[in-house]
């Protein structure tokens, strides 16, 4: 025996199993995004003198210097981490900056697509600020 589904229910079997569609997909360069996100607080040639900076207690880190305070050597992967935010460790502090890691993953669809594309944005910024060192 067949069954036949009124026209509402198969469109809403569809509708549930398609994926959440993803807010305003970030498709942008990481100095774009680096404006967009990080501008604010670390300005917009990441001295740290963003037009919020002063309403923060603690001061905004100059970014073009990451590489001069570690010897010459930029941590690619420590300063991925530290915009992603999401793996904070309370050992290590109180976090100062936004989590930027679920902010992108909300914006880009919220699934677990979503950590590809998380991960080229924050490889873009990163791209970026080590672009801007201070040699």
């Amino acid at each position: 025996m067949r069954m036949i589904l009124p026209p509402c229910t198969i469109i809403a079997l569809l509708l549930a199993a398609m994926p959440a569609l993803p807010g305003e997909p970030i498709d942008s360069t990481g100095q774009e995004n680096f404006v967009r996100y990080c501008a604010a607080c670390h300005g917009d040639g990441g001295h740290g003198d963003g037009p919020v900076a002063s309403a923060i207690a603690k001061p905004i880190p100059d970014l073009t210097r990451i590489a001069a305070r570690r010897d010459g050597k930029f941590p690619r992967q420590i300063i991925k981490n530290s915009i992603d935010g999401r793996w904070h460790i309370d050992a290590h502090g109180t976090q100062q900056m936004p989590v930027w890691g679920y902010e992108f993953w909300v914006t880009e669809g919220a699934g677990d697509f979503s950590e590809t594309r998380i991960s080229q944005i924050l490889d873009g910024l990163v791209d970026y600020l080590e672009s801007i060192q201070v040699r």
